[in-house]
């Protein structure tokens, strides 16, 4: 006999929209999740006791077709309670037993983080300008993220390529001028490694441990050097979102707890999804976090990627997830790439302002409050 749980899986994070939240007497607020057993190798197809942390189980009489594959398996049911941050389901039936953790974070829910991605264009002008400014503001690109801050206290997430494109420029060249400045405004604006290039696309998809060590550390210690330790963050967004597994316990090592990506799939496999495969990736699409428990590291999907979108198409894309995607809708990360701002760029979008402002405020008009990632997974 096996059991195998089919809802929750292990590092799932649960939310109020995965089931009821109660408030106890003795306990306080707790999340009633409604847990889904397969139990397989039923004798006779007998009804049989199953617990779930000690909370007996009931046999659903019509599972779903795509649940049962034989007529010795079962499904069965039964609520459990979360408490804490992290729970362990442990489900027993005749010696045979599976046991699962899973999460749930209170404070992600109804919050939106902006990230903006292949930061270095904006770097290449603060030092160019750097004689003649007094402030980071200056340079225009900094400048409306102040502006989306000032109005709507928005904290924006950069992450950071070390040379562009022609390899004429490095993170070296930036003066540490500004460093009080981005410490004095590191409470909305971090900054964190992307890669060491824009090119190739596909930079770490095979990369070994020690390439993704390097890098990080030639990124992170120039952001160090020019922006304080007070800017920098435990969340990663990897350039396309590649990377081997030994490249992403390389970044576990160094202190990233949290890779970003988009989760999708190109030609039936997985996608801007780091090392995750066809079964976990398709999960994480669906979620708005999911954690690796065997690695001790937490995935979060992009929700919407401002700039592949027309100004019209923002409102009416975020509604749709808030009303008929909720398990995606509790935690909107918003991203936008860097190059479309500047008119150098061959796909340059003159609207660029007015997308980022339409998507935060459309967050802010429902109910939405800014965060940075680290904030809501502590």
């Amino acid at each position: 006999m096996k059991i195998r749980f089919l809802f929750p899986i292990d590092g799932d994070v649960l939310t109020t929209d995965d089931g009821e939240l109660i408030t106890e007497p003795l306990y306080g607020e707790r999340l009633w999740i409604p847990v889904r057993l397969l139990v397989s190798g039923i004798v006779g197809g007998k009804d049989i006791d199953v617990t779930v942390n000690e909370r007996k189980a009931e046999r659903v009489m019509n599972p779903g077709r795509d649940e049962i594959d034989t007529a010795c398996d079962a499904v069965y049911t039964v609520k459990v309670p979360l408490d804490g941050v992290r729970t362990t389901l442990d489900a027993r039936a005749f010696g045979a037993e599976a046991v699962i953790r899973v999460w749930r974070f209170k404070e992600a829910y109804r919050k939106y983080r902006l990230a903006i991605d292949d930061i270095v264009w904006s770097m290449m002008e603060l030092t160019e300008r750097a004689d003649e400014i007094s402030s980071i503001f200056q340079v225009p690109f900094f400048g409306l993220f102040r502006d989306l801050h000032g109005e709507y206290g928005t904290k924006v997430h950069m992450n950071i390529y070390y040379t562009d494109e022609t390899r004429t420029f490095t993170l070296d060249q930036v003066p540490d001028k500004f460093r009080e400045e981005f410490i004095a405004n590191s409470e909305w604006l971090k900054f964190t490694f992307h890669a060491r290039a824009n090119d190739p696309n596909h930079i770490y998809q095979h990369a070994p441990y020690s390439e993704l060590l390097h890098d990080y550390h030639q990124v992170t210690n120039q952001i160090l050097r020019f922006a304080g330790p007070e800017v920098n963050t435990s969340v990663n967004g990897l350039h396309f979102a590649e990377t081997t597994l030994e490249g992403a316990r390389a970044l576990r090592s160094v202190g990233i707890r949290c890779l970003v990506g988009y989760y999708t799939t190109e030609n039936g496999c997985p996608s801007i999804a780091y090392y995750l495969n066809r079964e976990q990736n398709a999960h994480c699409c669906g979620r708005d976090f999911w954690v690796d428990n065997e690695e001790d590291i937490i995935f979060s999907k992009d929700k919407m990627v401002i700039d592949q979108f027309g100004a019209d198409e923002i409102r009416p894309r975020l509604d749709y997830l808030k009303n008929e995607c909720p398990h995606e809708a509790g935690t909107m990360n918003f991203v936008t790439h860097e190059q479309y701002f500047y008119p150098k760029y061959r796909y340059y979008q003159e609207d660029y302002r007015k997308k980022i402002f339409t998507a935060v405020g459309w967050a802010a008009e429902n109910g939405y409050e800014p965060c940075f990632l680290d904030d809501v997974f502590c």
